[in-house]
């Protein structure tokens, strides 16, 4: 799963294609983050470490591209929460998701 600043870098970052620390940095700043340039750095080489990111040299730093694209992660991160409500709390948790699912589409 992501924390909550992993899961914007991996947005703009999919949003683009491939960044380097310099642009997401950028991209969050314009969005109204207010984050040093060394936290986005940090969060993009543990991304990269987790093997969600690749990164290939340029010039002094590094660009950045997503392993994976955003709907096969989003699959992958979806079975992973329901085979744990599975596992904690057994079929009917898997029938309730869907009551709330179903519940918010109609809103």
């Amino acid at each position: 799963m992501f924390s909550p600043l992993e899961a914007e870098v991996m947005r703009v970052i999919w949003r683009k294609g491939s960044a380097t620390v310099r642009e997401v940095w950028l991209a969050l700043r314009d969005d109204g983050k207010r984050l040093a340039y060394t936290t986005v750095m940090t969060v993009m080489v543990r991304l990269h470490e987790k093997g969600l990111l690749r990164r290939v040299k340029e010039g002094k730093g590094y660009r950045y591209f997503p392993t994976q694209p955003h709907e096969t992660l989003l699959r992958r991160f979806a079975m992973a929460v329901v085979d744990r409500l599975v596992a904690v709390f057994g079929e009917p948790a898997v029938s309730y998701l869907a009551e709330i699912v179903a519940e918010r589409r109609r809103r």
